[in-house]
């Protein structure tokens, strides 16, 4: 048993309804001037359970590292890489990550200039130097890191998928070589010590720090195989009653780890206390997930459809839900319907765009020049 690419594939499908969920309703803000029935549940509980689900962010970083690392077995049986190694695996990591969000980028870029002006408001409010510089590094993936005007909020997490990409290798490389306790109180204290942060907004407490545990916990579970042998775990010798046991016990601790996170964040102490909120929790329900939800026939082909378009759908659902048609999908006015019409368009948009770059060559164009960086890295060497 393992942890394979459809069990990720899945578990990405989940995470993505989490994060349309939680970035439409996480404050009654977004949804502000816009009327919404949250029938059979209360406007405050539909918030709550939106802002617990800012968990999908950790569960993608945890999912990233663990594929990361199990990526790097082709390598070599350790997965230690060599400089040419690294090189290779560097290049070829970022330039798969950032052709698929130029791609989005720039027709985002495109259909705002002629939808509601975007460009010019975000990019060339102070003057044309600024505004090129701005561009330059949005198209880089590094906005937030140098704090400039973006085109989309949510890009927020360009920055911290490429500074996984980049220092990933030399975590697992710690890990194996000092014992993974020592990488995991290494990830939680200097931080800390060193006050090393990246801000996702100006004057925000939150920054991408806070989910580096998440991607040590994904290296460290895919070099130990945690999540296999856990499913695996018998509590009897009869199977079925060891996975009710087990729902019984695992679910009884989802409830409690959620009313954990929500005081937590009421209380305000969810700032001081990430290592549980946004990493532990979200680790936990990738594990929840792959135990019991994952597995279902029929469910587990449609989460591994909507894993598939995952990273185009995080890229493009702010767009169809907050800049071009916030009144349109909102007008549907129930709040789960409303979360199903923003996934719906974005996947339709995501398949689109997925058979045009199929058919135009520009999935041709990719491979050959990803052949290419390898040829030129091995050459170099």
């Amino acid at each position: 048993m393992k942890f394979d690419k459809n069990d990720t594939l899945a578990v990405k499908g989940l995470a993505i309804l989490f994060m349309i969920q939680h970035h439409g309703f996480l404050s009654p803000d977004r949804f502000e001037g816009m009327t919404v029935n949250f029938s059979p549940f209360s406007q405050l509980d539909i918030v709550t359970i939106s802002n617990f689900l800012k968990i999908c962010v950790g569960m993608y970083v945890f999912l990233s590292g663990y594929g990361l690392t199990i990526s790097l077995k082709k390598y070599g049986n350790d997965g230690t890489l060599s400089g040419r190694q690294y090189k290779d695996y560097l290049y070829r990591r970022l330039w798969k990550l950032m052709t698929g969000f130029w791609v989005i980028y720039l027709l985002g870029f495109i259909f705002s200039i002629f939808i509601n002006s975007r460009v010019e408001t975000v990019y060339f409010s102070k003057d044309i130097t600024t505004g090129i510089y701005s561009i330059f590094t949005d198209f880089t993936g590094l906005a937030y890191l140098f704090n400039t005007p973006t085109l989309n909020g949510t890009w927020w997490y360009m920055t911290l998928a490429i500074f996984i990409i980049l220092v990933l290798p030399f975590i697992a490389n710690m890990s194996r070589k000092y014992g993974p306790m020592f990488m995991m109180l290494l990830c939680i204290f200097v931080p800390r010590i060193i006050s090393f942060y990246v801000q996702l907004q100006p004057d925000s407490k939150a920054n991408i720090s806070r989910w580096f545990f998440a991607a040590v916990l994904g290296v460290v579970f895919a070099q130990y195989d945690v999540l296999a042998k856990a499913k695996g775990f018998m509590i009897t010798k009869n199977k079925y009653i060891s996975k009710a046991i087990k729902f019984v016990v695992l679910t009884a601790l989802l409830i409690g780890l959620y009313y954990m996170r929500v005081m937590l964040h009421k209380k305000g102490y969810s700032s001081n206390a990430y290592e549980l909120t946004d990493n532990i929790i979200p680790v936990y329900i990738v594990y929840y997930c792959y135990e019991f939800i994952v597995g279902i026939p029929g469910l587990r082909q449609v989460l591994c459809f909507l894993g598939v378009h995952s990273m185009n759908i995080f890229l493009l659902h702010t767009f169809i839900r907050q800049y071009f048609l916030r009144e349109f999908v909102y007008s549907v006015q129930h709040f789960a319907l409303v979360t199903l019409l923003v996934l719906a368009l974005s996947l339709a948009i995501s398949v689109i765009i997925e058979l045009i770059k199929k058919y135009s060559g520009f999935n041709k164009m990719v491979g050959y020049i990803d052949k290419k960086i390898a040829e030129k890295v091995s050459a170099a060497s």
